[in-house]
């Protein structure tokens, strides 16, 4: 759909997700409670520092054994919220699966800009690669997943240029990409930008829709079928602008989800998603 003529009250319905899920404090409360079940089953090491934010901490779980698939949660939040510690529900699939399970943090806006983040998105990928071995973990098995805004800062950290004093860009083996944000002009005419502080030349530079995408790695762009029809044509134009780069891109829409429901069908392995995702671990 055309987004540019709509009302300011129509852009908030189609591109704030929170205003499309009147009820979404439920959906956060499940987060909670699902993911102090899953701490409290798994043994982790928390808060493990890989940055001097204050924020720029992960929680690991290492892999069954030596040469495990790596698989790298990024939250979402509209770069301005949630934390890490409401995502670890997310892991139960994929240490069944014998994969090790890194859930990053990151600085958050208006501390910090999406500029600043997607750096420190790097920082973090760089950092697990580095330790990949301490975690049981082999890097060449690198999966990146992402929610939201997590979905855009996955793939901004291959589709943007990696930053030289991180040493080589590691290329991952695949990036899952769940109800992503890719264009992010729309956002500036938002309420969410009164803390994100985007102006018009830090959304086209972070725009994967207005960046030559290179992205080599298996590439999944799900999404939830009950999303505003605004944010489901973002699934599409970036599922399509990867498939014309020559990206291995395969896209799903995962009917009966909306935007924060959509997290339960990447986190159960009876779930097509998650399927997926574990295919993508596998290699």
């Amino acid at each position: 759909m055309e987004w540019r003529g709509l009302t300011a009250d129509e852009l908030e319905a189609q591109y704030n997700p929170r205003r499309a899920v009147p009820d979404f404090e439920v959906h956060f409360k499940a987060y909670k409670e699902r993911s102090e079940q899953s701490r409290a089953r798994h043994l982790g090491r928390y808060d493990i520092r890989y940055g001097t934010g204050p924020l720029q901490t992960y929680d690991l779980y290492p892999g069954a054994k030596p040469g495990a698939p790596l698989f790298v949660i990024v939250h979402g939040g509209y770069w301005r919220g949630l934390d890490k510690s409401l995502h670890s529900f997310m892991i139960e699939p994929y240490l069944a699966a014998g994969c090790a399970v890194a859930n990053i943090n990151y600085d958050l806006c208006p501390a910090v800009t999406v500029d600043q983040i997607v750096r420190q998105t790097q920082e973090a990928i760089a950092h697990l690669v580095k330790h990949a071995g301490e975690y049981h973990a082999d890097a060449a098995k690198l999966v990146l997943f992402g929610h939201s805004a997590g979905a855009h800062l996955a793939a901004a950290a291959y589709a943007l240029p990696w930053p030289a004093d991180l040493g080589p860009r590691p290329d991952p083996a695949g990036l899952a990409l769940v109800s992503g944000v890719y264009d992010l002009e729309p956002v500036l005419h938002i309420s969410v930008n009164q803390e994100v502080r985007l102006d018009g030349a830090m959304a086209a530079r972070n725009s994967l829709l207005r960046q030559p995408l290179k992205l080599k790695a298996k590439t999944l762009v799900a999404v939830g079928g009950l999303e505003p029809q605004a944010w489901l044509d973002q699934s599409l134009a970036f599922h399509a602008a990867c498939r014309d780069a020559g990206t291995p891109a395969h896209a799903m829409t995962i009917a009966g989800t909306n935007h924060f429901s959509v997290l339960y069908a990447a986190s159960d392995a009876r779930q097509p998603l998650t399927g997926a995702i574990l295919e993508l671990l596998r290699g």
